[in-house]
């Protein structure tokens, strides 16, 4: 449960289900929540025109992408939007390169069962900056991020470079506007809040500054920071028994990180897994679990 907000672990439903807004209703009654799905339901062009809002444009003009087109200065498509109609799921996603499955831009929303909206996926990455292979193994298969398989000596050189699990690339720091856009977004579409389920240590903390809270897995979150603490059971565990569980990775954030994504919170008997999070919009919540560990 939250400090600063009460949020039930299942909230209301507010107005009727995904998908059962007709489309007239998106120019009569303002108030009611609008679903991805139906969004979905709209023409392509009208699809287009809402959805574009979404990415920054000076993310885009930074890779030499027209934000109104889509497209580079060969006139070749940089940007998709996977939007089908029926389906209450959006992905927007943005690649500089020849491989459209090397985005450096990757946004993806989703409707829930209490008719709000799920952010299930954001990547924001530099693509001029070196990229690590830590999303394949040795033998080309997906890893997804680290989460069913890992490439350990990516990963070792990810984590020398700086930076944090299910990183492929540096980050291109432009969080703060796509998180503007993204609540701007979902207010005209009339919600008042949006949920998350943190991929990783590295990525609650940032949550966390950018005014979310827990619907579930604050009580971890403060175990953690407890137990890596001189003396904790996770302190302890940090053995140098892997390149990942050095001693100086306790004080933290993306140490920590790195060590949970090892495995490090069996010496607890908890995994990360479970953790929902919650941002009411306008509302941040100043949750802190950290408290003083740094980056």
């Amino acid at each position: 449960m939250f400090r600063n907000l009460k949020v039930k672990t299942e909230p209301p439903q507010h107005g009727p289900l995904p998908g059962s807004i007709p489309v007239q209703q998106l120019v009569g009654d303002a108030s009611l929540p609008v679903s991805v799905q139906t969004v979905n339901s709209l023409p392509e062009n009208s699809k287009l025109r809402l959805y574009r809002t979404l990415i920054p444009v000076d993310l885009l003009a930074g890779a030499g992408i027209n934000p109104r087109t889509w497209k580079d200065g060969e006139g070749v498509t940089r940007v998709a939007m996977d939007a089908a109609e029926g389906s209450g799921k959006l992905r927007l996603y943005a690649w500089a390169g020849e491989d459209p499955n090397d985005p450096f831009f990757e946004l993806e929303l989703s409707d829930n069962r209490f008719n709000g909206i799920d952010l299930n996926f954001l990547v924001l990455n530099d693509p001029a900056a070196e990229k690590f292979g830590i999303d394949k193994d040795e033998n080309g298969a997906l890893t997804h991020f680290g989460t069913v398989y890992r490439n350990l000596g990516e990963e070792e050189r990810a984590m020398k470079a700086g930076l944090a699990p299910g990183q492929t690339r540096r980050g291109a720091g432009s969080s703060s506007e796509v998180f503007a856009r993204l609540e701007a977004f979902l207010t005209t579409m009339a919600h008042q809040a949006y949920y998350l389920e943190p991929v990783s240590y590295v990525s609650a903390w940032v949550f966390e500054r950018r005014g979310f809270a827990y619907v579930t897995g604050h009580k971890l979150m403060d175990t953690i920071h407890a137990e890596f603490k001189p003396g904790g059971t996770l302190y302890t565990a940090l053995d140098g028994s892997t390149p990942f569980r050095q001693e100086q990775q306790a004080g933290t954030v993306r140490g920590r990180a790195w060590a949970i994504h090892d495995g490090i919170l069996a010496a607890i008997d908890q995994r990360w897994d479970g953790l929902r999070m919650v941002k009411q919009i306008g509302r941040p919540a100043g949750v802190n679990t950290a408290l003083d560990a740094p980056y």
